[in-house]
């Protein structure tokens, strides 16, 4: 008969030793709704920097410098005119997308009275422009791809650096695993070049013209 193997008295345990303390938690973190977000300006946390809200993170930016300053004015002026009827221009307020997602376009061209939007945020327009110098990247990439999730038709983004104008149009969504929507049209206008908003065919205005 074959003998048993011996038994060690130092056989290893079916249930290992921990190696140490266990691993801590991870932090998450936390997302901010609109009403969240607009709930701490009136705190008036924010009082005296110019925040936006993008997918639930807050971010603050830069005071605007004169040059942008003038560019924002003769875009609204201009873009006043263009869509007097039937429209209006809001300037650096709200716009709501989604539920985490306020980037506070420079502005936005959207139907109806200022009185129509007395208890709500709107969440469509017609054109959205901004003036980009130190945001030009952030307003090419993140915004754009913001705006096209809102289905807003024409987006625009006046860069005073380069003194173009870009001239996005056309949001379509992308492929279902990338989750995402964006303009399939993207033009890029000198200062001699004109441009005609879709909404507002009768009239043109020249880049240079919208530039300080």
């Amino acid at each position: 008969m074959t003998p048993a193997p011996p038994t060690s008295a130092f056989a290893p345990s079916a249930t290992p030793f921990p190696s140490g303390p266990p691993a801590p938690a991870r932090p998450t973190q936390h997302r901010w709704t609109i009403p969240e977000y607009r709930a701490l300006g009136e705190t008036g946390l924010f009082r005296g920097v110019k925040t936006m809200l993008i997918r639930g993170e807050i971010f603050t930016m830069t005071m605007p410098a004169p040059p942008h300053d003038v560019a924002l004015g003769l875009l609204d002026d201009w873009l006043r005119a263009a869509f007097a009827t039937g429209f209006h221009v809001r300037n650096q307020m709200g716009f709501d997308i989604g539920t985490d997602s306020d980037p506070g376009p420079d502005l936005a061209v959207v139907a109806g009275t200022r009185r129509d939007y007395a208890g709500r945020t709107p969440t469509q327009a017609v054109l959205i422009a901004e003036v980009a110098d130190s945001s030009l990247s952030f307003d090419l990439t993140t915004k754009a791809e913001l705006y096209a999730t809102a289905a807003v038709p024409e987006y625009w983004v006046l860069d005073l650096n380069s003194r173009q104008l870009h001239v996005f149009r056309d949001p379509h969504p992308l492929p279902a695993l990338l989750g995402a929507t964006a303009y399939r049209s993207h033009a890029v206008l000198a200062g001699t070049d004109a441009v005609t908003p879709l909404r507002a065919p009768a009239v043109s205005v020249r880049v240079a013209d919208l530039l300080p």
